[in-house]
């Protein structure tokens, strides 16, 4: 299995080199940098070489569904562990991926959790916005979300399948849903899912992501995205659902109004630029 780590921020790949390699069992490790070439970032990509794993630094800064497009045409034959650059992986989900692509499964996703130590949240986050910084609740069901997704590259090879450019997150963009989109194409084509909801990883945040001003901005992409998509109703409604399902905020009328009023600008926004065929 491949375990393809694409990158934007330098400080997260040296950060978590020496975790994430300690948790691998013949896995190989490769870190692509979306992002130009300079001296700070081949020194990063000689520690990684150095240290067991690969790393290509691309260049320019074309986003993230041109980084793991490249990933699965380069890749085409292999089981391939997707994750940010900000997620510190486990032994044991990584175990779990594995087993699971061996017994058949063609898409696979772990549970994200926020990390042990990150202290007091913010009134302003519920449950209810877990989604907008990639964090799932810490009981029921998961999805698979790019910050950790298996995906057997060979299927979507064979099928043609890729990631959405349009959707993709470039830059100071927020654009999101490449990842839900491409899973969606995969299982349309006869993919086998597997969830593994008992098994996680830790999704660390930068902590201007713990912003009032970051979240809504979060939320109006969100609703951008879903009216790219041609999903204006059912994302918002899905949005709206999110946020109305807090029970542990005393807050939560206040952030369903927020949230759901940034996310239906969004919407709007998404729809209106789509009339303008741009």
């Amino acid at each position: 299995m491949v375990v393809a780590v694409c990158a934007f921020r330098l400080e997260n790949v040296r950060r978590h080199l020496r975790h994430n390699l300690d948790q691998l069992n013949g896995d190989e490790y490769l870190v692509l940098l979306d992002r130009p070439v300079t001296p700070e970032a081949e020194k990063v990509a000689a520690q990684v070489n150095e240290a067991g794993g690969t790393m290509r630094v691309l260049g320019a800064t074309n986003g993230l569904s041109a980084s793991r497009n490249t990933v699965l045409r380069e890749y085409a034959g292999r089981h391939i562990l997707f994750v940010d650059d900000d997620v510190r992986l486990d032994a044991s989900a990584v175990d779990a991926v594995r087993a699971a692509f061996r017994a058949g499964a063609h898409v696979v996703g772990a549970r994200l959790r926020p990390p042990h130590d990150i202290g007091r949240l913010p009134w302003f986050l519920s449950s209810g916005q877990y989604h907008l910084v990639g964090w799932h609740r810490a009981r029921g069901p998961v999805k698979i979300w790019g910050a950790c997704m298996g995906v057997d590259a060979d299927f979507a090879h064979r099928r043609g399948l890729t990631f959405d450019l349009g959707l993709s997150r470039t830059g100071g963009n927020l654009q999101s849903g490449e990842d839900t989109t491409f899973i969606a194409l995969m299982k349309e084509a006869g993919a086998v899912e597997r969830l593994l909801p008992e098994h996680a990883v830790v999704h660390d945040i930068d902590p201007g992501r713990l912003t009032l001003r970051y979240l809504l901005r979060r939320a109006y992409w969100q609703g951008h995205s879903e009216a790219r998509r041609h999903q204006s109703v059912a994302g918002l409604r899905k949005e709206l659902d999110r946020h109305r399902t807090a029970p542990e905020s005393r807050c939560t009328p206040l952030l369903f109004c927020l949230y759901g009023a940034a996310t239906a600008i969004g919407v709007g926004h998404g729809l209106l630029l789509r009339l303008r065929g741009k």
